[in-house]
């Protein structure tokens, strides 16, 4: 278990976890059906995960523990003034680490028995509003540029041989979701665009900017597709986004993405896809 920076568990350590419960379990489902008039059952009605509420016991392993181990837990889980949800990472029944964001909302460090006989504990409860576990590192896609404009073709008068020059090239993104759920991913673009446009080319969903819209040379457009945001250096331009048809990363998926904009060719423009493989 890692929380702000601070490790527990190993087969070494002096606190080891030795009991958790609803980081494998699946959240329950919220939502309801509705009945069906003067007949037997109900039409099936929308159904989505609901919070995931995480509680680990740790148990220091040491014989004739002192308070120094129990007091650096409770500096490691006390509350701020205004808490906030922070990443969670646990390793225990997954091939690799994996993080949640959760709001740690209580912490139990029972004074019984045994207590008195030197077998101390503490039990910590996460409440995380995201269900979904998540790799503890992001994928960072390559840069997709722009199409290359077409560079010089004919030259008059006419010399043989004739060159034609290059006609205009295009590109896209390949993107892998490992997990077993739909991954929401964070676009990054940089500027020089003009109206840009991100597809997702299976399914031909598109996030679409207002016609004369100018993300400029310098500037950097952030998308979080999963709290449907759209920020510019800091500053939200939500309203620019004329069409929004939000699109996630299908589960064991390749997701083949592509890039366009109305303006002139410009190399230092493009689009990285950052994104997290994702469980639930």
């Amino acid at each position: 278990v890692e929380w702000r920076g601070v490790v527990w568990g190993g087969e070494d350590a002096d606190v080891r976890m030795t009991d958790l419960v609803g980081w494998l379990e699946k959240p329950s489902l919220r939502g309801s059906n509705a009945d069906r008039p003067g007949r037997h059952g109900s039409y099936p009605g929308l159904k989505r995960a609901e919070s995931r509420t995480v509680e680990v016991e740790l148990t220091v392993a040491v014989d004739n523990p002192d308070m120094a181990i129990l007091r650096a837990i409770e500096d490691a889980t006390a509350f701020d003034e205004d808490p906030v949800e922070e990443d969670l990472v646990i390793w225990a029944g997954t091939v690799e680490p994996q993080l949640v964001r959760g709001r740690l909302e209580k912490v139990a460090i029972p004074t019984d028995y045994d207590w008195s006989v030197g077998h101390h504990r503490v039990r910590l409860q996460w409440v995380c509003t995201n269900p979904r576990r998540m790799t503890y590192w992001e994928e960072t896609s390559p840069v997709l540029g722009m199409p290359s404009g077409a560079s010089s073709g004919i030259t008059f008068p006419v010399v043989f041989p004739i060159t034609f020059g290059t006609g205009i090239s295009s590109g896209s993104l390949t993107v892998w979701n490992g997990g077993n759920a739909t991954s929401w991913p964070t676009f990054v673009l940089t500027g020089t665009l003009v109206s840009p446009e991100i597809i997702r080319v299976d399914t031909g969903q598109k996030l679409r900017f207002a016609s004369g819209f100018v993300l400029a040379d310098g500037q950097t457009m952030t998308i979080d597709t999963d709290a449907r945001t759209v920020t510019v250096d800091g500053v939200s331009r939500r309203d620019q986004l004329t069409f929004a048809d939000w699109f996630g990363l299908p589960k064991q998926q390749d997701t083949v993405i592509t890039l366009a904009s109305t303006g002139s060719y410009d190399s230092s423009a493009g689009l990285r896809v950052v994104h997290r493989w994702v469980w639930l």
